[in-house]
This record gives C-alpha cells, sequence and structure tokens, in this order.
C-alpha cells in the first residue's frame, strides 16, 4: 500500500507539474496574444486619427471647392445674360450702325460740297 501511495503520489508529481508546464505555456501563448492585440490597436487607433485627419482636411477642400463653384456658376450665368443680349440685340445693333456710317459719309460729302438736290 505504502509503495502504492509514493507511486501514486510521483505520479500526481508528474501531472501536477505537466498541469504547471501546460498553464505557464498558456499564460505565455496568452500574454503574447494580448500584446500583439494591443499593438494592432495602437496600430489601428493611430490610422484611425490620421485618416480622421484627412478627412477633415478633404472636407475642408470640398467646402472650398464648392465656393470656388458658385462663383464661377456665377461668372458664367453673367457671361451666359451678356451673350443672350448681344444675340437678340445683334441685328438692331447692325442696323443702328450702318445708318450711323451712312450718315456720316452724307456728312463728309456735304463737307465736301456735295448738293443732294436741294
Amino acid at each position: 500500500v505504502i509503495e502504492d501511495a509514493e507511486l501514486a503520489e510521483k505520479e500526481l508529481s508528474v501531472d501536477e507539474q505537466n498541469d504547471q508546464q501546460d498553464y505557464s505555456e498558456f499564460v505565455q501563448v496568452t500574454t503574447n496574444t494580448i500584446e500583439k492585440d494591443r499593438a494592432l490597436v495602437a496600430e489601428k487607433q493611430q490610422l484611425m486619427a490620421t485618416t480622421e485627419g484627412e478627412k477633415s482636411e478633404t472636407e475642408a477642400a470640398q467646402l472650398s471647392n464648392g465656393e470656388e463653384l458658385d462663383k464661377l456658376r456665377d461668372l458664367l450665368k453673367a457671361h451666359h445674360v451678356e451673350c443672350d443680349w448681344l444675340i437678340q440685340y445683334f441685328d438692331i445693333r447692325q442696323k443702328s450702325r450702318q445708318e450711323e456710317m451712312d450718315a456720316i459719309t452724307d456728312a463728309k460729302a456735304v463737307l465736301s460740297g456735295a448738293d443732294f438736290g436741294q
């Protein structure tokens, strides 16, 4: 019985050492995994901060571009109105200019001594 007890005690001691070794390995693996996860979290937080900064810059640039587009749209509208006016009154203006040129030609002729049947 004593021998059986000693043998059982040795087996328990070996089992306990194996269990402690397994537990130590488990703790080491778990610690390494936690450290890797912490490093990944820190890296992702850094990436997130950088991305948020870039997002802010992009939004500011979009606002600036929107304002510039509004100015250009207003300028285009003004040019369009001016162009429409020129096209609308082109014939009338051309006729008026031709009448002015004819009047100047007549005036030059009168000043040169021409008589228009009077």
